[in-house]
């Protein structure tokens, strides 16, 4: 350890790109971590909508599971219980969804008045987390116009409108829950099965978010875990490219240790020495570098939504320490791959005096790249024949991209040669030295090069693969909304709407289908829950008509007035079959029986489940679909919904802004995963040609004696690099094309005639600015490695 202490003292400039390689990765990691680390446990543990009540009594579900709003106690119940305080929960507006609630309710959630009173007339209103200069001022709620006479502090799980008790129970008659001062055991007795008594924890189970926040966090956690993940991969792939030309850099210095009788291992744990050093020191910078890259990586995180605003990042030593090991196993591992290379370097090779490496390849890196080539078609296979659906999820399906992108670049050196003489192939015909020096020199220095190619390949590679599986995942789900929906127009219906179904039906030629999106339990008529389902209910009429989703067992045809439609996916989970009859628990507490008539292919953006209209009451529309609407009949239909609040628009335009809504998340998604490998491999980029400069001063000396200026050395090294760059995207759009491949095979199952969206304009401005990193680092790092040597004195 003392000499490898003594090598990296004397020729830390060798080391340099290695060490930042290194440096950045363990940030990147370290950031990560943290931030997935505080997307684990619960926020906010314990009750938060009844935190400072006793005893609660719920609506009763399956197996005595509470049961949150629209869902009322029965009547005769309440009546029992004249002494409880009632609590209602009914959707408002105010700035975006809220929820009401009666004020005698506010104090069980630790509401206090900051400002303004509590509200005493029909017309006034206190709202949560709002400015105090509204109040006396009329506001909408959507259920109507209030003043605002007082504000309270705002809470994380909802943000409330609170009326007098009288106003609140016209706005939403039913009684969503009770708090009563008596124990536990006396409700009990009183209420029996019909509802649920709920005290001490069991009380979370009526929160708006019942999980303390964990769900909230959902997005966030989804995307930190991706990134880290792709965090670790960057930098093994970088780090093994970087590792093995800081090798070839010193073989001659190796060969010397074996000329004065180093034995192979010798050498072989000198290399290891040094790598645990430059590993241990990167590592501990990275790590002293993460908390201060975690600030703003959590402000970007806020403004776009993927983290709640309540979001926090404290700084555990834990994900840190993860870091750190991650660290110095990637320099480990990226040393490991040169270890092959160094035993058998002979000690004859330090009196060779040309610079042109010797010839021969890497056992070690061709397994790896060769083991990833192989597992990326082996897991899209896989995913091809079994679960298909994946492929519609860019997160799910991650690995294959990936895989696909390390292979090409531990596969570089390999794959180069034939490259690199195609590209080059015009300029054996020059006449020119300058030409022939470029080719020969990206030719024989094939370990410089693919040095250069390797983080290339990453950043360009995974810009282009996983946008192209985004965009082609994208496309297949807005395929599959329109086969299953064939609808013209829309009808989008606002909260509690009612009797626009009516309306619309008077209009002449128009064919109208209103559909309620519930959220329904199904369990078994013993009591037994099975699932929970997103659920659309529709006329059993509007099959084969409206809906025409793809039927994999029973049939559409001649439905049952107490349907229900699943799909593959709640099939196999949940064990059900066509013919089973069930009970579903609809959100207002009522229990109906259904019997599965179809199950349907699985859905690509949730549940893709329906439910008959006939069963869930009269419940307002969600939306309304209509066929048959012509333009003549378009002023009759807008005369019919005057007044409603309801809009008219069609139906495309209504996938266009689901389509764009969903891309817009996964570009926010993509520029903390991408944009972080792509700032990385960059910067690892410049290190390693600042490295292989340091390495080149003898050449540029003798080139200089030879007769070239520094302008033309200058010219050459950037001409060498920009073949680097066009290298490297050519292997990175060999990537992107065999991800496209491969996640067609795997869509081709889910829809007739897939399309794939391959991401060139994105692939190809990635790699215009790793060109311009590229030429200007080269450019640059040659120019101030020329000044005032030979090369730089002679014809200047």
């Amino acid at each position: 350890m003392r000499l490898a202490a003594a090598t990296l003292k004397g020729r830390w400039t060798s080391f340099l790109g290695a060490f930042v390689a290194l440096a950045l990765g363990t940030t990147m990691i370290g950031t990560m971590a943290l931030v997935l680390t505080a997307t684990f446990g619960t926020p906010h543990p314990g009750p938060q909508r009844f935190r400072d009540a006793g005893t609660v009594v719920a609506p009763a579900g399956f197996a005595g599971r509470p049961m949150k709003a629209p869902a009322v106690l029965p009547p005769e119940l309440v009546g029992q219980l004249a002494g409880a305080v009632a609590d209602r929960s009914f959707p408002v507006r105010f700035d975006g969804d809220a929820t009401g609630h009666p004020w005698s309710s506010a104090a069980y959630a630790d509401y206090h008045l900051r400002a303004g009173r509590p509200p005493q007339a029909a017309d006034e209103a206190v709202l949560t987390g709002a400015d105090a200069q509204l109040i006396g001022r009329q506001v909408e709620l959507g259920v109507g116009r209030y003043r605002v006479v007082g504000v309270t502090e705002g809470r994380w799980f909802e943000r409330a409108a609170f009326f007098t008790d009288a106003e609140a129970q016209r706005l939403s008659p039913g009684i969503n829950a009770l708090v009563s001062d008596m124990t536990p055991d006396q409700l009990r007795a009183i209420v029996g099965e019909r509802a649920v008594v709920l005290a001490g924890q069991d009380r979370t189970g009526l929160d708006p978010d019942d999980t303390g926040g964990a769900q909230a966090l959902a997005n966030a956690q989804a995307m930190a875990g991706s990134t880290t993940g792709l965090a670790v991969c960057v930098a093994v792939f970088v780090v093994v490219a970087t590792f093995a030309f800081a090798t070839e850099q010193r073989r001659r210095e190796l060969a010397l240790l074996r000329l004065v009788g180093a034995a192979p291992r010798q050498v072989r744990r000198l290399v290891l020495g040094e790598a645990a050093l430059i590993g241990t020191a990167a590592a501990l910078l990275g790590c002293a570098l993460a908390p201060l890259a975690v600030g703003p990586l959590r402000g970007w995180m806020l403004r776009h939504d993927v983290a709640p605003s309540w979001f926090t990042v404290p700084v555990h030593p834990l994900p840190l320490l993860v870091a750190f090991v991650l660290g110095v196993v990637a320099a480990l591992a990226g040393s490991a791959a040169t270890l092959l290379r160094v035993s058998v370097v002979r000690p004859a090779e330090a009196l060779r005096e040309s610079a042109v490496e010797r010839r021969g390849r890497v056992p070690v890196r061709l397994l790896m790249g060769g083991a990833l080539l192989v597992g990326a078609v082996v897991a899209g296979a896989v995913v091809a024949r079994s679960e298909p659906y994946l492929a519609a999820n860019v997160r799910k399906y991650q690995a294959v991209p990936v895989l696909y992108v390390g292979a090409f670049a531990l596969l570089a050196p390999v794959l180069l040669p034939p490259l690199v003489r195609l590209l080059t192939w015009p300029m054996r015909r020059s006449t020119k030295a300058g030409p022939m020096l470029v080719r020969e020199n990206v030719l024989t220095e094939r370990r410089r090069t693919a040095a250069t190619v390797a983080p290339i390949v990453i950043a360009v590679g995974l810009v282009g693969t996983l946008l192209t599986v985004q965009q082609s995942a994208d496309a297949a789900v807005l395929a599959r909304q329109r086969q299953e929906v064939r609808a013209t127009d829309v009808v989008l219906a606002p909260p509690g709407a009612t009797g626009l179904t009516e309306r619309l039906a008077a209009v002449p030629g128009v064919r109208v289908t209103p559909v309620t999106s519930l959220n329904v339990k199904i369990g078994t008529p013993a009591g037994e829950q099975l699932d929970s389902l997103r659920v659309q209910a529709v006329p059993a009429a509007a099959f084969g008509r409206t809906f025409t989703p793809p039927v994999r067992d029973g049939s559409v045809a001649a439905l049952p007035d107490d349907f229900l439609v699943i799909d593959e996916h709640a099939a196999e989970s949940d064990g059900i079959a066509v013919g089973d009859r069930l009970v579903a628990l609809l959100p207002t507490g009522a229990r109906v029986p259904v019997v599965v008539a179809a199950v349907v292919a699985r859905g690509l953006g949730g549940d893709d489940a329906y439910l008959s209209a006939s069963v869930t009451g009269a419940v307002a529309p969600t939306l309304l679909y209509l066929d048959g609407l012509g333009e003549s009949q378009r002023p009759s239909v807008e005369r019919a919904l005057a007044g409603t609040g309801a809009r008219l628009t069609t139906r495309q335009a209504v996938l266009a802004a689901a389509h764009t809504k969903a891309a817009e998340q996964a570009d926010n998604a993509a520029v903390v995963v991408l944009g972080i490998a792509l700032a990385y491999s960059l910067i690892s980029v410049a290190g390693t040609l600042a490295m292989a400069v340091t390495g080149r001063h003898r050449e540029f000396a003798l080139l200089g004696l030879a007769g070239a200026v520094r302008r033309q050395i200058v010219a050459v090294v950037a001409a060498e690099a920009a073949i680097a760059v066009l290298a490297g995207t050519l292997l990175a759009a060999a990537a992107t094309a065999l991800t496209a491949v491969t996640q067609h095979a795997a869509l081709t199952a889910l829809l007739a005639d897939p399309s794939i969206a391959v991401a060139w304009p994105e692939l190809l401005a990635t790699a215009a600015l790793c060109a311009a990193v590229t030429l200007t680092t080269a450019a640059g790092c040659t120019a101030r490695a020329t000044r005032g040597a030979a090369a730089g004195t002679r014809g200047e």
